[in-house]
């Protein structure tokens, strides 16, 4: 199977211009910032900004283009690389998005910071999934990876928000996540029905392997190998990365905005994904099986659903 026929069963398309002509799913970074230090993330290498945290006027150009393509949007991620619950009005952004139409709006989150108050705030916002990030049963191991978090403390927030989440009723959909690593493998299979006898049909519970960060993590070691790779991603097909201040990312892994496409604050999303440079330096890489030769593709399958994710 060729790369244009690959992307068009991957994406579930009809045809493949009609991946270029608007973006299916977002990425939107309201905030920049964390309250945690994790051993398998880029936080201590994020830019130091006056003000992390994306600007109303912005959030609402943003959300009013995609409420325009309404029928088309399939899935808005409103985080990226900072902890969402920073972000003190999401549920009124994710409110703003549901009025709009937005089919789908989901984040995910270390819930550190999900008391009862902004448990009631989401489950009333319309949120229609929440994904909480749990990267070890025991509290050692736990803490060794997400360091400054207390095991117990995140536990309870997440499963009082069951609990809530359960008692009202609610549709939303809860999906508790590790990222797999030497330091949580033999703890994987027994944390996987641990968490699963919490949650309900349509919830899930998975694992995914760690990753590079497009080969810019430091000391970054990979759990296995892979050949060279020249099936495309489908990333720069489907997926518009928006950070905090505007600016489109070539892809959710380029935190420190190296190949940025422009800017929301200045251009449309339409404009971006049909013209951005980077757009389309990285989909002619991936179509012609060359992906490997840039370093930021390099050995990347974050987005091969037959590798990344294990399911329990």
């Amino acid at each position: 199977m060729d790369n244009i026929a690959y992307l068009e069963q991957r994406l579930s398309l009809d045809s493949f211009e009609d991946c270029l002509r608007f973006p299916v799913y977002y990425e939107i970074e309201t905030v920049n910032a964390c309250n945690v230090t994790c051993k398998m993330c880029t936080v201590n290498d994020w830019g130091k900004h006056r003000d992390p945290f994306m600007s109303d006027t912005l959030f609402e150009k943003i959300a009013d283009e995609l409420i325009g393509y309404k029928d088309i949007v399939r899935t808005v991620n409103l985080s990226r690389d900072g902890e969402p619950l920073m972000d003190m009005k999401l549920e009124e952004k994710i409110h703003y998005l549901k009025k709009g139409g937005i089919k789908n709006i989901t984040f995910s989150t270390n819930a550190s910071m999900l008391n009862k108050k902004r448990a009631l705030a989401l489950l009333e916002s319309g949120l229609d999934e929440i994904m909480f990030s749990i990267d070890g049963l025991r509290k050692e191991t736990f803490e060794k990876i997400r360091t400054g978090l207390c095991f117990e403390k995140i536990a309870d927030n997440v499963q009082n928000f069951i609990k809530l989440r359960d008692e009202t009723s609610s549709p939303l959909r809860i999906r508790v996540r590790m990222v797999l690593q030497k330091e949580n493998m033999e703890e994987v299979e027994e944390w996987g029905k641990y968490w699963r006898g919490f949650l309900q049909e349509p919830d899930s519970v998975h694992a995914k392997s760690i990753h590079g960060w497009g080969n810019q993590l430091e000391n970054y070691v990979a759990l296995q190998e892979f050949e060279k790779i020249t099936r495309s991603c489908t990333s720069p097909f489907s997926t518009m990365v928006i950070r905090y201040n505007g600016d489109v990312t070539i892809c959710p892994l380029d935190y420190d905005f190296k190949y940025c496409n422009g800017s929301i604050a200045n251009q449309s999303i339409k404009e971006i994904w049909q013209n951005g440079i980077y757009f389309k330096q990285f989909r002619k890489f991936h179509l012609e099986g060359t992906r490997d030769e840039f370093s930021l593709c390099r050995g990347c399958r974050l987005w091969d659903s037959d590798v990344s994710k294990r399911i329990f």
